[in-house]
Order: structure tokens, then C-alpha cells, then sequence
């Protein structure tokens, strides 16, 4: 059992495609200073966006044990059902609707927190299947 979570390919190279458009924009902008930095800025921050969310593809592997790997820009961590305190779903009331994130709990009182962008899913659906896994999960 190889599950795996990510933020969806054609989502992280958008957003490099668009930090090179904005540096176009920002290059296009040469005879107003202050708008070619700002347009710069965005443009910067949009690619890096991307390559991050290309580099710590999968953000999240089931694999078999159960066991948890996790790949985050360090590099990767493997956690097992001793290592885990508890994973759960973390409903938050925003203006418009409700946003959801997949909260693992550490027993060194980290916490790992995972939204529909990292994860490329809705999280109450991984939440259920990590619970089925056999990981301490729990699903509202």
C-alpha cells in the first residue's frame, strides 16, 4: 500500500509560468521603477512557490507498517504509529466557508499541518484513509 499526497503537478508549474510572466511584466515596466520592484517581488515570490512545491513532491507516502513519510524541504521523515500522537482534522470557519488541514500531532509537541493545497485532496479524505491504515487517526 503506496498512497501518496501532493500538491497537483499542473498547480506548482502554473505558478512558475506565472512568476515568469510577471517577469515579464516587471521587465516591460523598466519606466516606472517603483512598479517594475513590486511586480518583481510577486513575480519572485510565485516561482519560488513553485520550485518549493516541486521539490517536496510527495508531501506525504503511506507506505506499508503503517508508516508515515513525510518530505518537507530538509529532506524526509519516517514516522511510525509509536512516533505519532494523534492525527486529526482541524475545521476552521472562514468568511465564505469552512477550511480544513490534516494535523498530526508529535509527541515532542510538534505539530505537521497539511491543507488541500499540500495535499492535493480534500484532508478529511486522507484523514480516513491514514485511519484505515491503522494510524491513530480520527475523522469528524
Amino acid at each position: 500500500m503506496h498512497e501518496q499526497w501532493a500538491t497537483p503537478l499542473p498547480a506548482a508549474l502554473a505558478l512558475i509560468g506565472g512568476g515568469v510572466a510577471l517577469c515579464a511584466a516587471a521587465a516591460a515596466s523598466y519606466t516606472e521603477p517603483a512598479a517594475m520592484v513590486f511586480i518583481g517581488i510577486a513575480a519572485a515570490a510565485l516561482i519560488v512557490s513553485g520550485v518549493v512545491s516541486l521539490l517536496r513532491r510527495p508531501r506525504l507516502v503511506l507506505l506499508d507498517g503503517p508508516t508515515l513519510r513525510v518530505k518537507t524541504v530538509r529532506g524526509l521523515v519516517d514516522l511510525g504509529v509509536d512516533d505519532l500522537e494523534r492525527v486529526s482534522v482541524l475545521t476552521s470557519r472562514r468568511l465564505v466557508g469552512r477550511s480544513r488541514q490534516l494535523v498530526i500531532d508529535l509527541p515532542d509537541d510538534r505539530l505537521l499541518v497539511f491543507g488541500r493545497w499540500d495535499l492535493g485532496e480534500e484532508p478529511t479524505a486522507v484523514a480516513e484513509r491514514l485511519r484505515a491504515a491503522g494510524l491513530p487517526a480520527s475523522v469528524d
